[in-house]
């Protein structure tokens, strides 16, 4: 019996490329985000994804010719229904026996939904509307059973679903709605899905640049900006981060968000030599990170911007200086003009999870020097450093809210404010530096922060009062005589992701953390002229009765404050954020200071040339040493041997054993022995002299191994390394330059391929070879012309294109067949008209051809993909 069919070949070829090849992709794409989220799913993805479009293949096929589907579909079902029986009894045990069913099952669900697929293309033609929805209902519920979401997810989704839907329903109804006669099928259906791709693209490309702002605003919102190790904290943002080595920084930037995380985490301790003119009361001051002067309006993030004028910002990396030596930066005392009420402190950081790289200290520091823990501590500090700072003396935690009740306290700040008013205007400040700190954005937004500050600072004379004229609104109460603004670790966002949080902050919500205070403080200020930025770092809290001058710094004392600029005096803390109780309040006492510190007779900083671990015997060499506290280096290697066995040997992350030390290792040695205490260091000392007061075998009390430069690269890479948003314009422009470089490469292949062939015809000197090449490369450029040979023998052929063009194919002709065909060798005539054919047949052809028809037919891929696959008739 003859089976009708219900297509033609050429639009069954076109339904399998053009709707079953992308509806396939686009299952492997589904089917593997589905199995990361079902496990009974075996990550199988690939497998499943050709059971998917073999059954979709096939009842494509299967349907073109004129099957019922309910009958058919009826019967496939019902054996597989056997099948799934029938196969459960061979499994062996219960647990292999759910194993093969489940396999089983997975495989001839999908292959059903293949197969209704396929008929659907074949024969529905309301199915194209129907089967996106029901892709767009496995993307929600794949998208909801995710364990983390993120809104690059959603996009990439349902981009590609949304460019899907349309394109399946445009194609489809534009192969349904095709002539099976018409001549050009291919060529007509693809120049259409072509034009409908680049409709879509360019229309893509509109939207996305229309909307980014709100696109990246969402993005960023829920989740485009956290850490790789901050997996945990949802969408909160944090003033630090957890690093790969387990360690914590801060981070270099800080962004606005719905609520903050925090932790109880102990970070460092610290020793500040800091109190109030009476000498004996502590003056807490702020530990500082970094400072941020720029801030992104699109994401509401604060950042560094390292190329900030008179940048006073020191952070040396302690990992890298040997023990005992000193790093020190003279320009950021320069660069902070202060000439008035300034001091030099120090101050000793103890790091308990701080990052063995970071450092923090009050502005404006300008010394590092690696300092020793105690070994009665090494198992509560991983490394230690002793900073120096020039601060200010108007400078302290206590700036703006003082405990309630302590006079001397409330005095000192009284009196520094009216230090402050003698500063009326910032006219002599360099005009690059005074238009950087004041910069304002340009926006309607930030147009209703400078309407506030002409408000708020209406009856202020001095830049002081105005300060003071922002602390007081920040202060300020409500009609009912609560604070106006509250301290929040979750203050919520606006209903728009792209809103301006601050606004919102400032007018709507007024709630909100440390960042919102400072950023709002921060545009209030540069609204009235006054210079400032964003400091970050830690809130110092003193909490210590039994040992003041000692600080315990923890996690969530993390914080961001306000610095403010005057003349003369420089950067002035300002801090405006309301007290939040809950933050400081901690556990008392805090622990024991890391007390007795040794003193160091002898350091010496070099390489180990050998070390041995039984005899407890170190050799160095060395080019620096300190001696005494006097620095000493030479341009000459010397050599020094030394007595490790007292000696204690630690890295940046805390103690080790001595068998750690390998040859070729950066080390620094420090000694305290007693018979170095009374060997004099003079004034015309070298390195080689104090070498030889040494005894032979030099006591060595501690070592510290300083990490390889490379090493540490990739450690702090690897630490700070974050998840960052998509960029979906980058993506779709790459998308479209990729997508073009096909296009025209495809389009393009035609005349690559002639030239390939004309090249070969034009080579080959050998006349049967030639023969073959030169028949070749005329035969492609007649078809690719439009000149068929389709049923026509060859003789027929060449008499219809010497009619057509005048030219001598029929003869040239006849030279390939007998070539071919023959074994009688040619003759000298006939070996000439091989080699002299090819250019003047080519040359005649294109004289009758126009130019612009030329152009469109080597477009024609068609008629290329015709050329090789018509039937091979010579």
């Amino acid at each position: 019996m003859n089976i009708g069919k219900v297509h033609n070949w050429k639009k069954v070829v076109a339904q399998l490329v053009l709707l079953a090849a992308p509806t396939a992709c686009l299952a492997f794409y589904l089917l593997n985000s589905i199995n990361e989220n079902y496990g009974i799913l075996q990550n199988r993805w690939l497998e499943q994804g050709w059971t998917f479009t073999a059954g979709m293949a096939i009842s494509l096929i299967f349907y073109s010719f004129r099957f019922r589907f309910v009958t058919t579909a009826a019967l496939l079902f019902l054996i597989f229904y056997i099948a799934y029986k029938f196969t459960g009894s061979f499994a062996v045990g219960e647990f292999d026996g759910l194993f093969v069913s489940v396999r089983v099952m997975i495989f001839l669900i999908l292959f059903s939904a293949g197969w209704i697929t396929g008929f659907g293309f074949s024969r529905s033609r309301y199915f194209s509307i129907f089967w996106p929805l029901f892709i767009t209902a496995v993307v929600i519920i794949t998208l909801s059973r995710s364990q983390y979401f993120f809104f690059s997810d959603l996009v990439g989704k349902f981009v590609i679903l949304i460019m899907y839907s349309v394109y399946i329903i445009y194609t489809s109804e534009l192969i349904r709605n095709i002539n099976n006669d018409e001549k050009y099928f291919s060529w007509f259906v693809l120049k259409r899905i072509i034009g409908f791709d680049i409709i879509m693209i360019v229309l893509l490309l509109f939207v996305l640049a229309f909307f980014n702002k709100d696109f990246k605003a969402i993005e960023k919102e829920w989740g485009g900006g956290q850490g790789k190790y901050d997996q945990n904290k949802s969408n909160s943002e944090s003033m630090t981060k957890d690093n790969k080595d387990g360690s914590i920084s801060n981070k270099d930037q800080t962004k606005l968000t719905g609520s903050l995380s925090k932790d109880n985490r102990l970070i460092f301790v610290s020793k500040l030599d800091s109190y109030f003119p009476d000498g004996t009361t502590p003056n807490p001051l702020y530990f500082t990170a970094y400072y941020f002067t720029k801030f992104d309006t699109l994401t509401q993030t604060f950042e560094r911007d390292p190329l900030m004028p008179d940048n006073d910002l020191f952070i040396p990396d302690p990992s890298k200086i040997p023990l005992y030596f000193t790093k020190l930066d003279s320009n950021v005392i320069k660069n902070t003009h202060a000439t008035v009420g300034r001091k030099i402190i120090s101050a000793d950081v103890y790091k308990v999870l701080m990052s063995p790289d970071d450092y923090v200290a009050p502005s404006t520091s300008f010394f590092c020097q690696p300092i020793p823990v105690p070994n009665e501590y090494k198992t509560q500090y991983r490394s230690a450093y002793r900073a120096k700072m020039y601060v200010s003396e108007l400078n302290s935690a206590y700036f703006i809210y003082n405990p309630a009740g302590n006079k001397q306290i409330e005095d000192f700040q009284k009196a520094r404010f009216d230090v402050l008013r003698t500063v009326t205007d910032f006219s002599k400040l360099d005009k690059k530096f005074y238009d950087y700190y004041t910069f304002m954005p340009k926006d309607q937004e930030y147009d209703k922060i400078k309407d506030l500050a002409r408000q708020l600072s209406a009856d202020a004379r001095t830049p002081a009062d105005k300060m003071l004229a922002v602390r007081n609104y920040f202060l300020s109460k409500d009609e009912f005589g609560q604070p106006l603004f509250k301290y929040s670790d979750n203050p919520g966002i606006p209903g728009l992701p792209s809103a301006n949080k601050l606004t919102y902050f400032l007018f709507e919500n007024r709630k909100g953390y440390c960042a919102y205070f400072a950023g709002a403080t921060l545009f209030l200020l540069r609204s009235m002229g006054i210079p400032s930025r964003v400091a970050v770092g830690y809130l110092t809290v003193d909490r210590s009765s039994k040992n003041p001058g000692w600080y315990w710094f923890y996690e969530k004392q993390a914080h961001a404050w306000v610095q403010a600029y005057f003349p003369g005096y420089g950067w002035i803390d300002f801090d405006t954020t309301v007290p939040d109780f809950n933050s400081h309040e901690s556990p008392q006492p805090d622990q024991t200071p890391p007390l007795n510190m040794q003193q160091a007779y002898f350091v010496a900083d070099g390489t180990v040339t050998d070390i041995d671990t039984v005899a407890k015997r170190m050799k160095m060499d060395v080019k620096k040493i300190i001696f005494h506290d006097k620095d000493f280096e030479t341009a000459v290697t010397q050599h020094i041997e030394t007595d490790v066995s007292l000696a204690t040997v630690s890295v940046d992350t805390g103690a080790v054993k001595l068998s750690t030390i390998k040859d070729g290792m950066h080390v620094t040695a420090a000694s305290y022995a007693e018979v170095l205490k009374n060997l004099n260091a003079s004034d015309n000392d070298s390195v080689q002299s104090v070498l030889k007061k040494m005894p032979k075998l030099i006591p060595i009390d501690e070592i510290k191994i300083i990490e390889p430069e490379s090493k540490e690269q990739e450690r702090k890479k690897a630490a700070e390394q974050e998840a960052k948003p998509v960029d979906w314009m980058r993506v779709l422009w790459m998308s479209l330059i990729i997508l073009a470089g096909i296009t025209i490469l495809v389009f393009s292949s035609p005349w690559l391929i002639m030239q390939y062939f004309a090249a070969a015809a034009r080579s080959r000197k050998d006349a049967k070879q030639k023969a073959f090449n030169t028949y070749r490369a005329a035969m492609y450029y007649l078809n690719q012309l439009g000149y068929y040979r389709t049923n026509q023998g060859p003789q027929q052929y060449a008499k219809m294109i010497d009619g057509r063009f005048v030219t001598n194919f029929e003869q040239f002709s006849n030279i390939y067949q007998k070539l071919k065909y023959s074994s009688v060798s040619l003759t000298d005539s006939e070996k000439q008209t091989v080699h002299e054919f090819y250019k003047p047949f080519i040359k005649q052809v294109r004289k009758q051809v126009p130019l612009g028809t030329r152009i469109s037919k080597f477009l024609n891929i068609y008629n290329t993909i015709q050329f090789f696959t018509q039937p091979k008739i010579s």
